[in-house]
């Protein structure tokens, strides 16, 4: 008897789908099977689609072949979308650690090694220069006369200043602002073929499904794949057996 997740790839091996799909791996017009960004809807499967229909149903299309064991898979990406209206058009805002204010300045903290004092970038320009505002010694080679200590951050609405700003999310489409907590986070994988449905797949398992069931249909006992024992006592194996139904 077939283990029955066997069986069950055996009937994904009948559907005209899996057998258009999978071919593409076995000719090698692909290895794996990356998705494709779209603003609108984030990740999709174009190649998938093409074949099967929308994205919900390409989604759903991978996730039998993998749950049957003949995709594997692997971390591709992660990607958020808005909790209220599920759209992925969404954007990262950096925002002020007191008023969560977006409307924030990045700046480099520049230490001067030699006097001690530390100011963003700014502060130490005059002209095409770098001059120390506490020593006004001027400061020329990096690493050696000053070096770049972090970043520092001032918000142009509160004014206030802060190292590590606190991130937030902000929806394209109907502008709603929320942050990590509320945010829907989503996997999103990318696929080969198993080396064992590649092996099946080469045996003529594709063919085999339908030609089992019609078997099974007309009252045969099947066994697939099935080892026989020859006339030297050696076992042949062969890729599909019917006995006659008792």
């Amino acid at each position: 008897m077939l283990k029955s997740d066997k069986l069950e790839r055996l009937e994904l091996y009948k559907d005209r789908n899996t057998q258009v799909f999978l071919n593409k791996f076995l000719s090698e017009e692909i290895s794996e099977l990356e998705p494709v960004y779209d603003p609108k809807v984030g990740y999709h499967y174009p190649i998938v689609e093409a074949i099967v229909g929308s994205v919900q149903d390409a989604e759903a299309f991978l996730n039998r072949l993998y749950n049957a064991g003949i995709l594997e898979r692997r971390l591709y990406d992660k990607i958020i979308y808005c909790p209220k209206c599920g759209s992925a058009n969404v954007s990262v805002r950096y925002c002020c650690a007191y008023c969560k204010s977006f409307d924030i300045q990045r700046s480099a903290l520049i230490e001067h090694v030699k006097c001690g004092y530390m100011d963003v970038e700014e502060n130490y320009k005059k002209g095409n220069k770098l001059v120390c505002p506490k020593c006004h010694e001027e400061l020329k080679k990096p690493d050696v006369d000053y070096r770049r200590a972090g970043t520092w951050c001032t918000c142009k609405d509160c004014k206030k200043s802060f190292d590590i700003p606190v991130v937030a999310h902000f929806c394209r489409d109907c502008h709603t602002a929320f942050t990590f907590e509320d945010a829907v986070i989503k996997d999103v994988y990318a696929y080969t073929l198993r080396e064992d449905a590649k092996e099946e797949a080469a045996r003529g398992w594709v063919i085999i499904a339908p030609i089992r069931d019609f078997l099974l249909e007309n009252g045969f006992e099947v066994e697939s794949p099935a080892f026989l024992k020859g006339k030297s006592g050696a076992n042949h194996m062969f890729d599909i057996v019917a006995y006659e139904g008792k």
